[in-house]
């Protein structure tokens, strides 16, 4: 029988791929994650790249780069996830059929990162795709950085069956609005 947290993500699939104008979906969360502040003043970006259904991240490296920041994007390795160097250059099929970089990984700090994420709660719990791999790479991550989720609307439930080890969100991009840890009401 499937867990609480299995149904979830399921469930969250099978919504996500029925939304209808992601294209302008996507731009809306792009004008959202560029108005954070802390984008803004970021140098430095862990930012996953978007696959299959995900909301899309490919404006928002695009003008990163063109911003000259610093650029990295997850890589798994074995059990782990490292991150390495996004330059623009073309990127060769890794773990799960994503695209990832080659190169040395970096073992620098992060001043943003963007993190996938299937759900997420207005407490800023999230729902990943349960290899843990965020949560490792965060329990490790030596200085704290801005994480922000990025995802459609209709992700957005009531209550993630959250665990003490889920790494939290500081903030939740979608098309429609920004939440930020600590605030109570929605802006």
């Amino acid at each position: 029988m499937k867990s609480e947290k299995a149904l979830l993500r399921d469930e969250m699939k099978a919504l996500r791929a029925g939304l209808a104008d992601r294209g302008e979906r996507d731009r809306l969360i792009f004008l959202n994650f560029f108005s954070l502040p802390e984008v803004a003043a970021g140098q430095t970006f862990f930012v996953y790249r978007s696959f299959g259904t995900e909301a899309g991240t490919s404006r928002i490296l695009e003008e990163l780069l063109r911003r000259g920041k610093r650029v990295y994007l997850p890589r798994v390795c074995g059990r782990e996830m490292c991150a390495a160097a996004y330059t623009g250059q073309s990127l060769a099929c890794g773990a799960f059929g994503i695209e990832e970089p080659a190169g040395e990984p970096y073992t620098g700090t992060f001043d943003v990162c963007v993190v996938p994420l299937l759900a997420a709660d207005k407490r800023l719990c999230r729902l990943g795709y349960g290899g843990g791999y965020y949560d490792r790479f965060f329990a490790r991550e030596e200085s704290r950085s801005f994480r922000a989720g990025v995802c459609y609307d209709a992700q957005l439930i009531n209550t993630i069956p959250a665990e003490e080890h889920d790494a939290r969100l500081d903030a939740l991009v979608t098309e429609a609005r920004i939440l930020r840890r600590g605030e109570t009401e929605e802006p």
